[in-house]
């Protein structure tokens, strides 16, 4: 793998196969230490994967859409690995359509459905991806779940935006354990 072309601060690089790189995009206020991210960066780790965790500040007089499309586009340029996956937590779902537009499969974390230009990239995407959402989230319910053969649609329900049972930690715990094994299956199969 080449050096990675974005400022210190801006992404951290964890070593493991320099032939297969988990991309992960933060959500706007889920960090990629927040338990989904976390996990998933975990996963693709004990898999072998190399990872790429950009990091979350978006600056205050950007637009987060525009930020992540931007830091997203770079961090993929700056990977020249055989197999990169995009695992993405909402905001994350900003940068789809690069990601549908190359070719790459993904793990699209509570997408935010209720964006066109979300829907229709998931719609046009030609590699697998695997998105994971619940009825209780507005920003999953209140959008259209895209058709496409390409996806693996993942619906549970009662969650938050989290993906968590609301007061009850070992519900979430369960949940995210749920999650973690369905990102491992996925990355299996690439």
């Amino acid at each position: 793998m080449r050096p990675i072309d974005l400022s210190p601060g801006e992404a951290v690089l964890h070593e493991g196969d320099p032939a297969r790189c988990a991309v992960l995009l933060p959500g706007v206020r889920y960090f990629s230490q927040a338990p989904l991210l976390w996990f998933a960066r975990e996963v693709a780790q004990a898999r072998g994967w190399s990872a790429l965790e950009l990091s979350e500040r978006t600056p205050g007089d950007q637009d987060p859409f525009d930020w992540m499309r931007d830091r997203s586009e770079r961090a993929l340029d700056a990977i020249d690995a055989e197999t990169v996956v995009v695992i993405g937590k909402s905001l994350a779902s900003a940068a789809a359509p690069l990601v549908a537009e190359r070719g790459l499969p993904a793990v699209w974390l509570t997408p935010l459905l209720v964006r066109p230009d979300v829907v229709r990239a998931l719609a046009q995407a030609s590699a697998p991806a695997l998105l994971v959402g619940s009825r209780a989230d507005p920003s999953w319910e209140d959008g259209q779940r895209p058709d496409n053969d390409a996806l693996e649609i993942i619906e549970l329900g009662g969650l938050d935006h989290s993906l968590q049972v609301d007061k009850n930690p070992l519900a979430s715990l369960d949940v995210l354990r749920e999650v973690s094994a369905r990102i491992g299956a996925f990355l299996d199969r690439l």
